[in-house]
């Protein structure tokens, strides 16, 4: 007979103790929830992009507005995301999780908005009806039954070729990437030119330290050059946030975009992100739980 000694009792090798002992040690080990993908490009079969509104995936890109003759109703408006959300948080310590992202994408457009890269609690969707036009897919105004905004919370990158002057936005006069908190009005502004005029290709990496609690953002952005040719150049923006304060522990990530009456057409060529670990209170809870029983 094969046996195991623990404590005094000896506990047979197929014994149901044995497989309790180890179904527990099992349960007790909290589970990591990092969040790791790669799409180097999008094609019609992809199954674990959540697409809303007029979004759709058209051959190699992730379209997330729809060129005019495609359109129904004047304003376009569309998102992305990635079909499961990420752990932001430990909620039994407030440790927050480290990510990093990078992204390729094409707007071409005779000016009209731009597109963001966001977090917003799982399970939120896209209100088409209050995230039109210069909102850019966003729930930032005309919240539904006088709602707060942080009763909407979200946390943005925005790629922008369209200057917003109403109240509640207030765009710098040129194109320009930013980092939203809740609203457009961004906390963080630099100049870009994205080349759209010749539906460049852009590329864009995001990050955050939650040890320094920096959001940081590069990107390239075109400068002309000689005999009609542009420079391609990286810049840098930067935002000291700590992300707990306005996000809860379950995250999603993607992208939206929206048109008014100036057309535009955006599209996501490439995408990665990757997070670090972090405990599910949910899971850890569960097999405490299970280990009282």
């Amino acid at each position: 007979m094969v046996a195991n000694n623990f404590g005094d009792g000896i506990i047979q090798l197929h014994s149901p103790k044995l497989l309790s002992f180890l179904l527990l040690l099992f349960l007790l080990n909290p589970s990591a929830t990092p969040l790791t993908f790669n799409f180097p490009s999008f094609s019609n079969g992809t199954t674990n992009i959540s697409l809303e509104g007029d979004a759709y995936i058209d051959g190699k890109f992730i379209k997330l507005t729809k060129k005019p003759e495609e359109l129904k109703v004047a304003e376009n408006i569309g998102r992305a995301t990635y079909h499961k959300p990420f752990l932001l948080q430990e909620k039994a310590t407030g440790k927050l999780a480290d990510f990093t992202t990078h992204f390729t994408f094409i707007i071409d457009s005779g000016h009209g908005d731009g597109l963001v890269f966001f977090l917003a609690p799982n399970g939120s969707l896209v209100n088409i009806a209050i995230g039109g036009g210069g909102k850019l897919g966003l729930p930032v105004e005309d919240l539904p039954g006088g709602m707060s905004r942080t009763q909407y919370p979200f946390v943005a990158v925005e790629f922008d070729i369209f200057q917003n002057t109403r109240p509640s936005i207030q765009d710098p006069p040129n194109d320009h990437v930013a980092i939203d908190i809740n609203s457009l009005k961004s906390n963080s502004t630099m100049t870009w030119n994205g080349g759209i005029d010749k539906a460049k290709l852009n590329s864009a990496w995001i990050s955050y330290n939650s040890s320094s609690k920096n959001l940081s953002v590069a990107f390239t952005s075109f400068l002309n050059g000689t005999n009609g040719t542009q420079v391609e150049i990286i810049r840098y923006l930067s935002y000291m946030v700590d992300l707990k304060q306005y996000l809860p522990d379950w995250v999603i990530v993607g992208f939206s975009a929206a048109t008014g009456d100036d057309i535009a057409v955006h599209r996501i060529v490439s995408w990665n992100f990757t997070s670090t670990a972090l405990v599910d209170e949910q899971h850890t809870s569960i097999s405490s739980a299970k280990s009282q029983c």
